[in-house]
């Protein structure tokens, strides 16, 4: 009959210890395996929405450095900005294919004129994340990529005056020569070389009631941001007690009793970016 040998101490000893070699090396590469199906995603994640947040704060800025162009003294601006985890572009006010319309009677009440506005646009679009940030007509807007719905995230200067019935819309246009992208760090300058092209018609100064005005917006549809501008000419958000009120008319807006109607348009130039 045939015998086996037994096991040694030493013999015993290695066995357990490339046992347990394997399981500690199991569990290694179990948590491994647990880091990089969870925690990374939540990691990139952190990263992609840290981003977003730093270029809403970023496009803030932006906007503000235009709207210091439209009532400063000073025809250039120059900003340095890191655009992080996205693509930031302009886009010349020709190439737009929404358009604001504002229509108001002439001052001697015998025809209706209307004012055109193809806006151009500086976009932000994240690259891993759905945020889109749009600076369009002086405000900046916000939409998720794939979602119906849009946001206002800072107000265009548009106010009324309730002491002398002034409605006041301040447009603004940007151009470009050529279409402009950054996707890292560079500086974006901006000029405004020419005075605003005005309508001021004081319809009760001149002997008139009081009068309605009536915008159009049409939306781009690749980008559409009819949902902020709706609720910001509807809501509580505009300037004064008063505001536009829809009409049945799809994308139209009526302002009513407006005494005194005051329309600039401003045109931004992009130099570089």
């Amino acid at each position: 009959m045939k015998k086996y040998k037994s096991l040694s101490d030493n013999e015993e000893s290695g066995v357990s210890e490339a046992i347990g070699f394997i399981i500690m090396f199991s569990i290694v590469l179990t948590g491994i395996a647990m880091v990089t199906l969870y925690a990374y995603p939540v990691l990139l994640q952190s990263q992609i929405n840290s981003d977003e947040r730093t270029m809403e704060q970023t496009m803030i800025s932006l906007q503000n450095e235009m709207k210091l162009l439209t009532y400063s003294n000073v025809p250039y601006r120059d900003i340095a900005v890191r655009v992080a985890g996205g693509t930031l572009d302009a886009k010349d006010s020709t190439k737009s294919t929404d358009e604001f319309i504002l229509s108001y009677p002439n001052a001697g009440l015998s025809a209706t004129e209307s004012k055109s506005l193809k806006p151009g646009e500086i976009r932000f679009t994240s690259k891993e994340g759905t945020a889109v940030y749009t600076i369009e007509n002086g405000a900046l807007l916000s939409r998720e990529k794939f979602q119906p719905g849009s946001s206002m995230i800072a107000r265009p200067r548009w106010y009324f005056d309730d002491s002398t019935q002034t409605l006041v819309i301040l447009l603004t246009k940007i151009s470009a020569d050529k279409d402009y992208y950054l996707s890292n760090i560079g500086n974006i300058q901006m000029s405004m070389l020419n005075a605003p092209q005005t309508v001021d018609i004081n319809y009760v100064a001149l002997g008139h009631p009081t009068q309605d005005v009536t915008l159009t917006y049409t939306p781009d549809t690749d980008n559409d941001l009819s949902t902020a501008w709706k609720n910001y000419l509807t809501g509580d958000s505009f300037s004064g007690n008063r505001k536009f009120e829809k009409t049945a008319t799809v994308n139209e807006y009526k302002f009513s009793g407006v005494s005194r109607i005051v329309i600039k348009e401003y045109t931004i130039k992009i130099e570089d970016l």
